[in-house]
């Protein structure tokens, strides 16, 4: 369902704008703004509430702060934005903002310069590009903003993922998870399980927690595929090898289910659940047990180890896992099984091919 933020904003100081000769039809911010996340949404549920999340916010700032509308927006409100957002007055961070939802909480704190205003960046960009190209704005007030964080600092082509020792360590610490009762079999089983899919199949967080063992299918050759619903609405069918499909089956007995696929059982399991029907984690939820995750391998890590390990997200398992995997695949075929639509998304992980290139012009000099 798609929460539109102007449903109860001052109503009266936002009449329709009249703008007819736009493409998509919109009489009003309400309209574009719907029709934006409607478009959104159809990507997937984690982006639709991103992009709902941000668009709220954001109209919320224009209306509040500056009394004005979508089509009044220039390049110097979206700085003056981005410099609210990171030292927001308190009545911010209280519920009662919005009068159409007295009860949401705008912002949990103010949002850090980095790789956080850049994914809000990213947002915006998106949402006024949207309204150019639909006519509905004179142009794109947010093609001027800087991005702050780390892909401008280091490149697009850098990314973050385990580098073999650490992977190595963070194996090393999954073996010696805890399994002397019951309680701590059930949690490190499920830490094996969900790290397993994540890295074997290379799955995003959203393909992780919107998927079940009813998605998994036979193939033609006696084995077996999960099919995945991924970015951009496409759908791919990802191969699951003997040893993930042992584990899968190993975990399912645990939770007193029988066979590979068939049924609702999820990828990435909420443990509280056990023993009756299991719910999926959300995205937030994933993330939190993620976290913890990694402090019980900080806390067995070296000082220089555990600073890196604090930074590095989920996501981190699918970058290790294509970048292992480019060691053995040819680029057009990890781009298939990564739901790539370009190879150039797919040849960032190619870091086997730069190490090859050192070596062989190690000698290169005059």
């Amino acid at each position: 369902m798609i929460t539109n933020p102007l449903v109860g904003l001052a109503p009266d100081r936002r009449p329709a704008l009249g703008n007819h000769d736009n493409l998509i039809g919109a009489n009003s911010d309400s309209d574009a703004l719907t029709l934006f996340l409607s478009k959104s949404g159809c990507r997937s549920s984690e982006t639709m509430r991103r992009y709902e999340r941000e668009t709220t916010r954001l109209t919320a700032f224009l209306y509040l702060e500056l009394g004005i509308g979508y089509r009044d927006v220039r390049f110097k409100h979206l700085q003056a934005y981005l410099h609210f957002i990171q030292n927001l007055p308190q009545r911010w961070l209280m519920a009662g903002m919005l009068p159409g939802q007295p009860e949401r909480i705008m912002f949990r704190a103010a949002i850090k310069p980095g790789k956080s205003t850049d994914q809000i960046i990213d947002v915006l960009s998106s949402f006024f590009s949207f309204l150019e190209k639909s006519r509905y704005t004179p142009g794109n007030p947010a093609i001027s903003l800087v991005r702050s964080g780390e892909k401008v600092a280091r490149g697009h082509s850098i990314i973050r993922y385990f580098y073999d020792a650490e992977w190595q360590f963070i194996r090393q610490c999954l073996t010696a998870l805890p399994s002397g009762t019951r309680r701590e079999c059930l949690d490190s089983g499920r830490t094996r399980y969900i790290l397993s899919l994540s890295y074997a199949l290379a799955l995003r967080e959203s393909e992780l927690t919107g998927h079940s063992c009813q998605d998994i299918y036979p193939d033609n050759d006696q084995g077996y595929y999960l099919s995945v619903l991924g970015k951009g609405r496409k759908r791919r069918r990802v191969p699951i090898n003997q040893a993930l499909q042992q584990m899968i089956i190993d975990y399912r007995r645990l939770n007193g289910y029988s066979g590979l696929c068939g049924d609702n059982f999820p990828l990435a399991p909420k443990i509280r659940n056990c023993g009756s029907d299991l719910e999926s984690l959300s995205s937030r939820g994933l993330r939190f047990w993620w976290r913890s995750f990694m402090s019980y391998c900080q806390g067995k890590a070296d000082p220089a180890m555990r600073q890196r390990l604090q930074d590095l997200p989920f996501h981190t398992l699918r970058h290790t896992a294509l970048t292992h995997l480019a060691r053995k695949m040819d680029i057009e075929d990890l781009a298939i099984f990564a739901g790539h639509d370009s190879i150039n998304t797919t040849s960032q992980y190619y870091h086997s091919e730069a190490s090859r290139l050192k070596k062989l012009a190690a000698d290169h000099y005059i």
